[in-house]
This record gives C-alpha cells, sequence and structure tokens, in this order.
C-alpha cells in the first residue's frame, strides 16, 4: 500500500523499524510515546535480526536450537509503558561462573515460552502482555540463519561476531540458508507501512542483515513508504573502522539494495574525555556538514545523550528529529 502524499506525526501512520540489539531497541524506546498516546497512536512494529551467535543468546542457539532471543528481549524492555520490577527481571543476568552465569532471565523466558507455545509470534505476544508493552514486534524469520561475509581478499568470516570484526570493505555479505523465509507478519507489517525507519546500530549485523532476506527487502519496495535511515553516533572498531557516513549509505544500498529517502545524523560534538575514550578503540563520531550524501537529505540534529556515560541517542531528541524530518519528506 502506498504511503500518503504528507506524513504528519500526529496521524495515526504504521510504522516499521528494522535493526538489531541497542540500535533498534534504542529507536522503538524513541518511538513508543508515539505508539501509546490517547490520540491517534502510531502502529509501532519491530523487525529485529536474528543472526546473533554471541553471549547468552549463542549459548541458547547452540545448546537448545532455535532463534537467538537477546535482541528481541531487549527490544521487549523498550517498549515497556513504564519502568517496573518485572521489566527489571527481563534484564537481569546471572552471576558467578555455573552454567547459568551471563545468561539473561529475559532470554531463558522467551525461549521456555516458545518451547511452550511452540510459536515465537505467540511467546513474544504472551511477554508483552505481562510487561505492557506498545507496539508489536517480530524476528525477521524463525529459520535459524548464520550471517557470512567476504573481505576483498576473498577470506570469508562465519557468524555475526566474525563478520563483525571483519575489517571492512566487505565483498560480499549474506545470510544462510539463502531461502529463509521472513515471517509473513513482518513482510506485512512493511507491504501496510506508511513509514519504514533502518535503525542506528552495528552497519552490517544489525541495520543492513534483516534485509539480506530478499522477501523483506522485496517488502521494503513495493510499500512505497519513506525510508528513513537514524545513523549510528559512532563508527565501530572492526565492522566501521574508517568509514564515513558516505561509505554507511553505500553498503546499504549495495548489500540492502534499498532506496533511502532521508538520514538523521547527530550534530553535538562529544565530551572531549568521551571522544579520546572512543578513539582509544578505533571508533569515530559519524558526522556531516552536508545537505546531502550520494544525493540523500542529510537532516541533523543534537541527539546526544548528555547524562550518558557512553554515546547513546536521547530518547526525547530523537522523537523530536524523527517528528520533524516526517515534516519534510
Amino acid at each position: 500500500m502506498a504511503s500518503p502524499t504528507v506524513l504528519h506525526a500526529d496521524q495515526p501512520l504504521r510504522v516499521v523499524a528494522l535493526g538489531g540489539g541497542t540500535g533498534l531497541a534504542a529507536l522503538l524506546r524513541a518511538l513508543k510515546r508515539e505508539a501509546g498516546r490517547s490520540r491517534d497512536p502510531w502502529k509501532l512494529t519491530g523487525i529485529v535480526t536474528v543472526s546473533d551467535n554471541g553471549g547468552s543468546s549463542g549459548r541458547l542457539r547452540d545448546e537448545l536450537g532455535g532463534i537467538p532471543p537477546g535482541d528481541l528481549r531487549n527490544c521487549l524492555s523498550a517498549l515497556t509503558m513504564e519502568d517496573s520490577a518485572l521489566s527489571d527481571l527481563l534484564n537481569y543476568r546471572f552471576k558467578g561462573e555455573g552454567s547459568l552465569a551471563g545468561h539473561s532471565l529475559g532470554n531463558l523466558m522467551l525461549w521456555a515460552l516458545a518451547d511452550l507455545t511452540g510459536d515465537w509470534v505467540r511467546a513474544i505476544r504472551q511477554l508483552s502482555g505481562v510487561l505492557v508493552t506498545v507496539g508489536r514486534l517480530f524476528p525477521s524469520t524463525v529459520v535459524p540463519v548464520t550471517l557470512c561475509a567476504e573481505d576483498m581478499d576473498g577470506r570469508r568470516y562465519l557468524g555475526e561476531t566474525a563478520v563483525g570484526a571483519c575489517p571492512p570493505p566487505l565483498a560480499r555479505l549474506w545470510l544462510d540458508p539463502r531461502e529463509a523465509e521472513p515471517l509473513p507478519e513482518a513482510v506485512l507489517a512493511l507491504l501496510r507501512s506508511d513509514l519504514i525507519l533502518l535503525s542506528p546500530g552495528s552497519l552490517y549485523t544489525s541495520t543492513i542483515s534483516n534485509l539480506l532476506i530478499d522477501e523483506l527487502q522485496e517488502a521494503v519496495e513495493s510499500s512505497r513508504s519513506p525510508v528513513l535511515y537514524v545513523a549510528n553516533l559512532m563508527t565501530e572498531p572492526g565492522e566501521t573502522s574508517g568509514l564515513d557516513l558516505e561509505n554507511h549509505l553505500a553498503a546499504i544500498s549495495a548489500f540492502a539494495r534499498t532506496r533511502i529517502s532521508a538520514v538523521i545524523v547527530n550534530a553535538t560534538p562529544l565530551p572531549p574525555d568521551m571522544l579520546a575514550r572512543y578513539r582509544e578503540e578505533g571508533a569515530e563520531p559519524l558526522m556531516t556538514e552536508a545537505d546531502r550524501v550520494l544525493g540523500i537529505p542529510v537532516h541533523r540534529f543534537p541527539l546526544l545523550d548528555p547524562e550518558a556515560p557512553m554515546a547513546r541517542h536521547h530518547p526525547d531528541l530523537l522523537n523530536q528529529a524523527i517528528r520533524e524530518v516526517l515534516g519534510r519528506l
């Protein structure tokens, strides 16, 4: 379905956000006030990448099978209307050195519900009901997939963790199995959308990976909805070392085969001590003074959370930026 000619933030828009991990969670946290408002709320849908093979998620995936629950759990937590003991429990991690050490309780809860119901969508819906969340959340696929990459010298990297450590640029990026079917609910949400958002986060392993599924990429194109990319605040050592905004947009175009209508970029400089810490790790701010990059309009806003110890999007500032850009699309 084609989106309206003019979008307005106070309309009851159907908004779909794609990504994974902390980036999509940050975006959903910024948008949940629009989905939870009493008048003309947005119909908010998050589509979450499921290629994670590290940490608690990777261990559950290796030991028990199925898709990794960590990014889903992180995004569920972001969609809770109010902080509560239940949302704290969702994010609780076991300590010590035993078999449970490092596992998130929310990951175990999600996997257990999926096992009991035999359905990941039903498991997410049930946990959402307990937590009182706004919006809907879908994995991009319920097929266990492995993210794969090949560098310019022909070396291959298998698994999200390995791909994240691969120095750019990449020659190829794909999912195994290549024919992994997307969740039908995710495809339908994209086809019916008024606005599609690509979340900040790891470029190859979060922002692009959902759109390596052909049917999801085709649904984005068929929807004819504006596609708004919220750029990362920083580059990441390994995955995007030395890449500027133009390189990010070129990678999305090449691997996700997705047109971008506009980009939101942070305009607030990092405090000197924070910038120094990031540079020690090999990261740089992802900023630009250009009004267009590769012909795509760039909208600059102060997005940095001044109270966070690390570079993070402030949810209120990001919300305001998205609302304002809607009026310019």
